[in-house]
């Protein structure tokens, strides 16, 4: 069991690290078009999800995982639009 739950949190958080890098790189180089780079970034960050998943071991949990990775990054994204939105109306 435990070792499930180690492939589980090793196959999600580089989903999460990824949205932060790409929320970082939007804010610090588009920071006034920041709300239209993000969709691209969730997009990205959902393709990798998909990528690690079915890359690794086939586990049962993959929709779970999946949507961990996904929803983590919805909640990076959300920070990062929190932020960026009063920069868009300097």
């Amino acid at each position: 069991m435990r070792a499930a739950m180690t492939w589980q949190w090793a196959s999600v958080w580089p989903v999460w690290l990824l949205a932060l890098l790409g929320a970082v790189l939007v804010g610090a180089l588009q920071p006034t078009d920041g709300i239209v780079w993000l969709p691209i970034v969730l997009g990205v960050c959902t393709l990798v999800a998909f990528a690690i998943q079915l890359g690794g071991p086939t586990e049962p949990g993959l929709v779970e995982r999946l949507a961990a990775a996904v929803f983590g990054t919805i909640v990076v994204l959300a920070v990062a639009s929190a932020i960026l939105v009063p920069l868009t109306l300097l």
